[in-house]
């Protein structure tokens, strides 16, 4: 066995016990707000530590897989983020309910300190009926 391997094989490991960490809190926790946080953290961190596990293994195999799985990784670090960010700011404006616990809201604090986005988009509305 190669260092390489010896590499590739630790980086799946923890790998997958990230992702399995990520499905647990998808589990425990109590609301929409906690387990997407659980499940974006999780997924993407997970899934990048598997993708950097199989560019070390197929590095001195083959050079095509490696590229295909780096771009791979790029992809994940640049969508996962932002779908989860999306799916949250969906909940948050249909009123998923949130867990009592909860001391903050910040983004209901963000949309009252920019009253001018609500003016701009009253004007955006307004230009569409007409």
């Amino acid at each position: 066995m190669s260092v390489a391997d010896v590499i590739a094989s630790v980086l799946m490991a923890v790998g997958a016990g990230w992702t399995l960490l990520g499905v647990l809190g998808l589990i425990r926790f109590p609301d929409v707000y906690t387990r997407l946080h659980a499940t974006g953290l999780g997924s993407t961190g997970g899934i990048a530590l598997l993708l950097v596990g199989v560019v070390f293994h197929f590095a001195t195999r083959s050079v095509t897989l490696s590229v295909l799985a780096a771009l791979t990784l790029v992809f994940v670090l640049l969508t996962y983020p932002l779908a989860t960010t999306a799916t949250i700011s969906a909940a948050h404006r249909t009123k998923a309910p949130r867990v009592a616990s909860t001391t903050a809201d910040e983004l209901e604090e963000d949309e009252k300190s920019a009253p001018e986005e609500a003016d701009a988009q009253k004007v955006c509305q307004g230009l569409d009926g007409e």
